[in-house]
């Protein structure tokens, strides 16, 4: 946690050096409405900008820190080591500030704006070692833990089974949680789950880089994107398929019109074709099949279809920047995935 609030204290620096604009950190750790920002900063005489910071900024985990930053409903800002020129014109087209640690910056207030790319990251800049909870085993083994609270109260070998993962992994993914601050054992040895937002908004930044890519993802252009409203619960689940991505979360907030049909599922793909009436090999196709990483059983959120946890279809959502898709993200955040 101290690494991400070198990156901020570095990238403020940076700000003032290249432009000789004060830059101040009002607070770590800014309680809102809806979860913790990372911090409170002021550029200039600019408001108060609440700071969503992160390690890197990938196209792939761009639409997480956006979801953030939109969920916080206030004025915000960027952080990271580093943004390339690509990235720091996409921002600035989406009107996003961000500042990093190699004084690249982009600001627009009524009083000041500025906009530096091509700042080359600095070689002596350190980097950190991923974290072993937040590569793909790791990954898994949270999901299990957020998505059944059972697991919780549950031995290792059980966790172990419904994450997919080795027993000993368990073992060692909680010892590096616990150093991270978001679990630890009460005295009857139960897990207790902390700062649950921010474990959240771990999950879903390294989900599309670390673990997505390994579930051999297959994408298809279909004739007929609706031929998942003819499934029935019992098709989907001897199928042993889930509904996830846009077309769950439009049966959850009846907010979006679907367009890609996401599905995690290892079904059989010869009688799936004929349904989907002669899929084409498409990488920007309508379809996309997944290999599903969990062991257990989902809570039936809709008795028609069977769909993925919500934290799953969250992640699907925020990874594409859209903002219909961010509105419909933060609608499930909402009503989902909050603590107890």
């Amino acid at each position: 946690m101290n690494y991400i609030y070198q990156i901020l204290r570095d990238a403020l620096v940076a700000f003032r050096e290249t432009t000789d604009i004060p830059a101040d950190l009002i607070a770590e750790e800014v309680q809102m409405p809806a979860g913790y920002a990372d911090a409170e900063i002021r550029l200039g005489d600019g408001p108060p900008l609440m700071a969503e910071i992160k390690k890197t900024l990938q196209p792939a985990t761009l639409g997480a820190a956006l979801a953030n930053l939109k969920r916080f409903n206030c004025p915000g800002i960027l952080i990271t080591e580093y943004v390339t020129p690509q990235m720091a014109e996409k921002l600035k087209e989406m009107d996003i500030p961000f500042l990093d640690v190699a004084g690249n910056a982009y600001l627009k207030t009524p009083n000041t704006f500025v906009y530096i790319t091509g700042r080359k990251k600095p070689e002596e800049l350190t980097t950190q070692r991923h974290n072993r909870a937040f590569r793909a085993a790791g990954l898994k083994v949270i999901f299990t833990l957020l998505t059944l609270k059972t697991q919780l109260k549950a031995p290792t070998r059980e966790i172990a089974y419904n994450a997919g993962v080795a027993n000993g992994t368990v073992g060692n993914i909680l010892k590096d949680l616990g150093q991270l601050g978001f679990v630890y054992r009460s005295k009857n040895k139960d897990l207790v789950l902390e700062n649950r937002d921010k474990l959240i908004d771990n999950w879903v930044d390294a989900y599309p880089r670390e673990l997505r890519p390994q579930l051999k993802v297959q994408r298809f252009q279909i004739q007929h994107p609706d031929w998942w409203k003819e499934f029935t619960y019992d098709r989907w689940q001897q199928n042993q398929m889930w509904l996830g991505g846009e077309p769950a979360a439009a049966l959850l907030t009846q907010y979006l019109y679907p367009e890609t049909i996401t599905v995690y599922g290892r079904p059989d793909f010869r009688k799936l074709a004929q349904v989907v009436q002669q899929p084409v090999r498409d990488e920007h196709g309508n379809f996309e099949l997944l290999e599903p990483f969990w062991n257990f059983e989902t809570e039936i959120l809709n008795k028609e279809q069977r769909i993925c946890p919500p934290l799953l279809i969250y992640a699907d959502l925020v990874v594409t920047g859209d903002a219909r898709h961010l509105d419909a993200a933060n609608l499930i955040r909402e009503k989902y995935l909050h603590g107890d």
